[in-house]
């Protein structure tokens, strides 16, 4: 009995129970054993207990209609205790069942004392998702607290030596951007910061200043990396420091950690992390902003920031990082003639961590530089540098069907639309979604303009593009149960299973009704505006949305940390039962989106 309650009490619910709420369950809870074919609960009767299944399988039946399963760890019967009102369904054992039974009296009794106990039985799914990150946040907290420095926090380490001429070390500080100086003397380093340089400019004159190590601040306070975060913290708020040289375990300076970094590594980063790409002279300036950008994620999702923020964070910084990657690469002609596009995910303001390169270039009709495969070549070298996969489909710029001029990519819309395929359809859809990012961005719109006019003049093209909802099977299957693909046993596929077509689905109806808006949140808000669904329904798809993101960043981020390549599969026994419960809820959710999309477009009559 103890090594059972020992299961329950670490399971939400439960988990939200104090000592003495768990012992009483321990004392008043029973074990009860059910036979195949029993009938634990008769529709329009009355509840008497909480059940929690140890083992076993229970169905909640409406006549031969089967309403719910449920297995090992789940819960029923809490909502008509809590209400008092009689069972909706038949409760019928259809494998012999193990399970706790826990007397109404005492059931409402911990109601009573623990609200979130109560509320987890009426929660929705992202309310429920909630929950669970409520629980994490201590433990993650608890994960950054031990984070130790390494160097993708620190800036570059500029050394002089301590007989350079002030204005010359300067103008070399200067030069490379650099936050402070280090200065080699025989016996360690000193450091140069804006506090030094007061210094020099006040009193110049009267003490004769002459070289870098005359206006130094030295001996210093270093510090080994590996260091960990908080007690570097400690140490730079109690010694007033806002710049602190870190060391190899040589003792060779290999970088600077600033005090910002510091804090907004305990924050978020974006403001610091938007600055440096802003202000990079440099590839390798931006290469060092851009590998901070996971390590913010990795922060935010701790703090149970919702998915979808922390996508529209990232899309803002990567935004900067495409804008001056422009600047940096093409030539200054390129502005007024040429527009750069974000594709995909990264186009619709959807992608977290880095996944492939989906871009493309649209050309002024008649400019064509002789050399633009050099640059384009250029530009998606600097992307690999930065760490972004090339795409596996060849949707970038250095692919001629995705830089071309405005007058190829009109002909290649009136093809799309009016004489539909497979890869028109496909093509058709990543242009919908793109983004103009930097360069002439009238270019793009322009281009939009036409998709759109084209699509209201052909409706009849928009079933065939809606059809791809379909194209794969929700790994929800038959008592919702969940089904795993050959090949990766006790995992799915979150984003064939769901994503897609939710995603799919939305671009769709979006396209339909000429909303110009790329995010599929937006999309959906602005479906809800033309009147298309309800603000419920609208509140449903997000939150149906915002848990797929979330089970997907998680993963993601858990394969990074073990070393593994980030994909869009889940292993299902990482999940709680909470988790998985959540998870089922969703992939419902968008199963019964994509019949509405099916019946709107009547795609049972496309081919």
């Amino acid at each position: 009995m103890i090594a059972l309650l020992e299961r329950l009490k670490a399971d939400v619910p439960f988990s939200f129970l104090d000592k003495s709420g768990l012992q009483s369950i321990e004392e008043a809870a029973q074990i009860a054993y059910y036979q195949k074919g029993t009938q634990l609960v008769a529709r329009e009767k009355m509840f008497e207990v909480l059940y929690f299944i140890i083992k076993g399988v229970v169905e909640a039946r409406q006549g031969d209609e089967l309403i719910d399963l449920y297995h090992q760890d789940d819960t029923f019967g809490g909502i008509e205790l809590i209400e008092k009102q009689p069972s909706a369904y038949d409760y019928l054992v259809t494998e012999e069942l193990i399970c706790y039974e826990i007397p109404q009296e005492l059931f409402l009794k911990l109601c009573e004392k623990s609200r979130p106990f109560k509320e987890y039985f009426f929660g929705s799914v992202v309310e429920r998702i909630e929950m669970v990150k409520e629980r994490q946040e201590s433990a993650k907290m608890a994960e950054i607290m031990v984070s130790r420095v390494e160097r993708s926090l620190l800036h570059e380490a500029l050394v002089v030596d301590a007989d350079m001429p002030i204005i010359k070390a300067l103008e070399k500080m200067e030069s490379y951007g650099a936050v402070a100086l280090l200065v080699q003397n025989k016996e360690g380093y000193g450091i140069v910061t804006d506090a030094d340089l007061r210094t020099y400019i006040l009193h110049k004159e009267e003490k004769g200043f002459q070289y870098i190590c005359q206006i130094q601040s030295y001996p210093i306070i270093s510090i080994e990396e590996g260091e960990l975060l908080f007690n570097v913290l400690l140490l730079m708020t109690g010694n007033s420091i806002k710049h602190l040289p870190v060391t190899d375990s040589s003792g060779q300076a290999i970088g600077i950690l600033t005090l910002i970094d510091l804090l907004s590594y305990f924050s978020n980063q974006s403001h610091l992390i938007g600055s440096q790409i802003e202000n990079a002279q440099d590839l390798q300036s931006v290469i060092e902003a851009a590998g901070r950008i996971d390590v913010m994620i990795k922060a935010l999702h701790h703090k149970g920031i919702k998915s979808r923020y922390i996508a529209r964070l990232v899309s803002e910084i990567h935004k900067k990082m495409y804008d001056r990657l422009f600047e940096m690469i093409f030539p200054l002609e390129w502005r007024e003639h040429a527009t750069l596009l974000l594709l995909g995910s990264e186009g619709r303001g959807e992608q977290i961590l880095r996944t492939d390169q989906d871009n493309a270039m649209v050309f002024a009709e008649g400019f064509a530089p002789e050399d633009k495969e050099i640059y384009l070549q250029h530009f998606t070298e600097a992307l690999d540098a930065i760490g972004f996969p090339r795409c596996e489909g060849n949707v970038m710029v250095i692919n001629p069907k995705w830089a071309k001029d405005t007058k190829a990519y009109k002909a290649n819309i009136q093809r799309w639309v009016h004489s539909p395929d497979m890869e028109g359809l496909m093509d058709l859809a990543i242009f919908y979604d793109a983004y103009a990012v930097a360069g002439n961005k009238k270019l793009f719109l322009m281009l939009r303009n036409t998709l759109l006019d084209e699509v209201k003049k052909n409706h009849a093209f928009l079933p065939h593009f809606a059809k791809a909802v379909e194209s794969f099977e929700s790994p929800l299957g038959i008592f919702s149960r969940f089904v795993s693909e050959e090949g990766h046993k006790g995992e799915i596929d979150i984003k064939k299973g769901a994503l897609f077509a939710l995603v799919h689905g939305v671009r769709a109806l979006a396209l339909e009704h000429g909303i110009t808006k790329t995010n599929t949140t937006e999309r959906i808000k602005a479906l809800n505006n033309v009147g298309y669904m309800d603000k419920e329904d609208a509140k449903n798809l997000i939150e149906t949305l915002e848990v797929l993101m979330t089970f997907r960043l998680h993963a993601r981020l858990e394969k990074l940390e073990q070393g593994s390549v980030p994909d869009n599969y889940i292993a299902l026994e990482s999940l709680s039962r909470l988790e998985k419960d959540t998870l089922k809820e969703a992939l419902k959710m968008v199963e019964t989106f994509k019949k509405r999309v099916a019946y709107h477009f009547h795609l049972s009559m496309v081919n």
